[in-house]
């Protein structure tokens, strides 16, 4: 085989490799997760309605995010009930922040801090920051995202997680934050080229106890990793 052959070849196992995994976790189910001992869990909000807990923790995951606030005045209206009920099941708990445009970061961290529990135990506080349609300038955006960080840090001793979609760690938080934070990566064409603590790999994921789809995330790590990440 000559060498043009073989630099073909091995681009076709890459790419065909790489787009094999890529699709396994887009798909994933809970059987193969299991399989792998790989450690995950799922977040949800008000949106996913009543949850079926007795049914949920026949395929236990490790960890549980709930959204908490909004803004500066919404609070999920699930929040209460899934932070007790996953708890009280044994299942590791993080609570979230989503971002909005419209009030400052110092704002919204005062909202949260006074609805979310931070507790022994639990993952650090978590902050949402999404893409909207209408986006303010690129200096706002990072402004207000790091003051939120900063009033959260402050009040709790630790330094929030970041969720984010891959596009917009790449464009408002790469190279722009004064401290490192643990990233929460959501992207479901590839596995995340960042130092991710949890990748989202796919919002297609069906658990036990929940109606309809959700979303899947994997951590980078052991069991004994997880442990060091949370709340002493």
């Amino acid at each position: 085989m000559n060498l043009k052959k073989i630099f073909y070849l091995v681009l076709f196992l890459f790419f065909t490799g790489n787009s094999f995994s890529t699709q396994k976790y887009r798909n994933i189910t809970y059987s193969q997760i299991k399989n792998e001992g790989k450690v995950w869990g799922i977040d949800l909000s008000h949106h996913q309605g009543e949850i079926n807990w007795e049914k949920l923790v026949e395929q236990k995951p490790h960890f549980m995010f709930f959204k908490a606030t909004e803004g500066t005045s919404i609070t999920d209206t699930k929040y209460k009930s899934h932070y007790k009920n996953a708890r009280t099941n044994n299942i590791l708990v993080g609570s979230y922040h989503f971002f909005s445009y419209r009030s400052t970061g110092k704002a919204q961290a005062k909202h949260f801090l006074s609805v979310a529990n931070v507790q022994k135990g639990d993952f650090p506080p978590v902050l949402d920051v999404e893409f909207k349609r209408k986006m303010p300038e690129k200096k706002k955006v990072t402004k207000e995202i790091i003051d939120f960080l900063k009033a959260v840090t402050a009040k709790t001793g630790y330094k929030p997680i970041i969720y984010c979609d891959y596009d917009y760690y790449l464009k408002y938080l790469k190279g722009n934050l004064k401290n490192e934070h643990n990233l929460w990566i959501c992207d479901y064409r590839s596995k995340p080229d960042a130092k991710w603590l949890i990748w989202q790999t796919t919002d297609r994921f069906e658990i036990a106890g929940v109606s309809g789809k959700v979303d899947f995330n994997l951590f980078n790590g052991n069991k004994d990793k997880l442990n060091d990440v949370l709340i002493k």
